[in-house]
């Protein structure tokens, strides 16, 4: 038997970060929403665990990988020992803010419950995904949702239709130097402020609203990757016209587009950049 999954990534509409932790982590809320850009995960029995990848040269293939970190979860809370061969096929950018990482393990979680009948529940399924990494526990369900803790704390809204314009400069932002560099912020925002910010405008479809009130702090970091990242983001607001937001820890960046206005993006892509049209799911 052999299952393939699409693995999508997601864009931060915004993310607001709360204050440092005594664990080192900082608190964060934010809103997260996955898009139909995709890698790919192929999963079938084998006589050992093996992870092979397509399409990048820099993802882990070690005890590092997160793939590797979702088969042990899944062994340690299920008993089973996975003896399978996993493909991932990599389409979204590494260091992009995108959650490729995250996704990647939270679909090998749900490709080896489908495999072995289905040990566990969705929502066991979730928490194996919050032992992993901050943003894994999201992708089990996708769609809109909150993020609050490190992240890990979620509360869903369903899926909500818009269009993107996403675009990865040719940048590599490590999440922890961005998080490393970030000066202090004092102030908190709560859920209910994401909800009326962010959320109550995406449901009225008020496009322009949620525009203005997108934000995000990590493009305050001093990391020298964000200043580049911010360099690209000006430029790409002469094109577009509107505001756009870096994703995540970068450095990745975005706009919602009306569907009615016709954007040229040849000079971004003259500047080799990745730049895609895409929709939220």
């Amino acid at each position: 038997m052999k299952i393939i999954l699409p693995s999508p990534a997601k864009i931060n509409l915004s993310l607001w970060v709360n204050g440092k932790r005594d664990d080192g982590y900082h608190d964060i809320l934010t809103v997260f929403h996955t898009i139909n850009v995709f890698d790919y995960i192929s999963i079938q029995q084998s006589g050992q665990l093996e992870l092979n990848v397509a399409g990048s040269t820099i993802v882990p293939a070690g005890g590092d990988n997160l793939i590797i970190k979702a088969c042990d979860v899944f062994s340690k809370h299920t008993g089973i020992k996975p003896k399978v061969s996993i493909t991932l096929e990599k389409h979204i950018p590494i260091g992009a803010g995108l959650g490729g990482g995250s996704s990647n393990a939270a679909l090998v979680l749900k490709g080896l419950n489908m495999l072995y009948n289905y040990p566990v529940d969705e929502e066991k399924l979730m928490e194996m995904a919050a032992e992993i990494g901050s943003d894994v526990a999201f992708f089990i369900k996708g769609g809109l949702a909150i993020g609050y803790g490190r992240g890990e704390k979620l509360i869903f809204y369903g899926k909500h239709k818009f269009d993107i314009l996403l675009v990865y400069p040719n940048i590599f932002c490590s999440t922890a130097e961005v998080y490393k560099y970030l000066p202090p912020i004092k102030r908190e925002i709560s859920i209910e402020d994401a909800e009326r910010l962010i959320l109550i405008p995406l449901m009225k479809g008020d496009l322009d609203t949620l525009r203005e009130n997108m934000w995000n702090d990590l493009e305050s970091s001093r990391a020298p990757c964000i200043k580049e990242v911010m360099e690209a983001k000006k430029i790409i607001e002469d094109v577009v016209g509107t505001k756009v937001l870096m994703s995540g820890s970068g450095s990745s960046l975005f706009t919602i587009v009306d569907k009615n206005k016709k954007i040229d993006i040849t000079p971004l892509q003259r500047k080799g950049w990745w730049v895609k049209f895409c929709s939220a799911i």
